[in-house]
């Protein structure tokens, strides 16, 4: 198949990428900057912004599918939750819908809530209903956290227990996780590729459903670190996360990721075998990658 992939040079994108081509299918990537740009055969690399519907549409023209990809976690500037994730999507969509696109496979959260105390879940939510009301034959997945070499949440914990001797935990750290590999992620979306559209969405996660407070103490372990657990009530950590919204470009934690630790991010445990027929690697078992960071 020739396939686009909106997103393609980012953490899940570069991997997708390459499963699909490890697949032997051609790949077409959709992405804003060109400082990540693939290379390679059977691989079109095209530069635009998800919310630019003719250049979307003359990009997917020819394409046998589109796996949408693109989606922040945290708002800076104009790139805000509503523009990016609920926006994007739509004009991603619709642009499929323009060149005829057989198949839409959207990657969106576990955990989407049209709930507006929670903008990033609302967002996602947004976006995924965006896809269903479009018309265009789709698949969509709601993975948990991703976990595996260059993602953005289990490294950058791990950065900041290595040179902090006390971990701070928001909460009383019993909120659930579910995480669930960038290997078994991209599994799913060949595999959702090669079956054709459901016309649903699977909520995807790995077989263990750990307490945040159960990751840090996962971590601490595999790195083989000594570090003090403190629990800070939420209201107190508010402040210095508006300032670090506020001072730095990538803040460790935000008031929105804040508040969305009084809701627990988890489906059932044997999800991807129910959903794609085969077990899914367990963050405990699998996290020796972390050491590289």
């Amino acid at each position: 198949m020739r396939v686009a992939v909106t997103g393609g040079t980012g953490f899940v994108g570069i991997h997708t990428v390459r499963a699909l081509k490890e697949a032997g299918h051609e790949v077409v990537i959709v992405a804003r900057g060109t400082t990540r740009r693939p290379r390679g055969e059977r691989v079109t690399f095209v530069e635009t912004d998800v919310t630019n519907a003719p250049k979307l549409a003359e990009t997917f023209a020819g394409c046998d599918a589109v796996v949408h990809l693109v989606a922040i976690i945290q708002e800076r500037g104009r790139r805000t939750f509503d523009r990016v994730n609920r926006e994007g999507t739509e004009r991603v969509v619709e642009a499929a819908q323009r060149a005829n696109v057989a198949h839409f496979v959207h990657q969106g959260a576990l955990g989407a809530d049209p709930d507006p105390r929670y903008p990033y879940l609302l967002s996602k939510w947004q976006g995924e209903q965006a896809v269903r009301a479009s018309g265009v034959p789709y698949t969509g997945l709601r993975p948990g956290l991703i976990f595996g070499p260059g993602d953005g949440f289990f490294t950058l914990l791990s950065r900041m227990m290595r040179i902090n001797p006390v971990v701070p935990i928001a909460g009383d750290g019993r909120t659930l996780f579910q995480p669930i590999s960038i290997g078994d992620v991209t599994r799913c979306i060949v595999l959702a590729l090669e079956r054709g559209p459901a016309r649903l969405v699977h909520e995807i996660g790995g077989p263990d459903q750990l307490s945040y407070e159960d990751i840090v103490r996962t971590i601490k372990s595999a790195l083989g670190l000594h570090r003090k657990i403190v629990h800070v009530p939420v209201p107190m950590m508010l402040p210095p996360a508006f300032i670090m919204e506020k001072l730095l470009r990538h803040p460790p934690v935000t008031r929105d990721q804040l508040r969305m630790l009084g809701h627990n991010n988890i489906t059932r445990v044997d999800s991807v075998r129910v959903g794609f027929g085969f077990d899914a690697e367990s963050f405990p078992d699998n996290c020796d990658y972390l050491q590289d960071y």
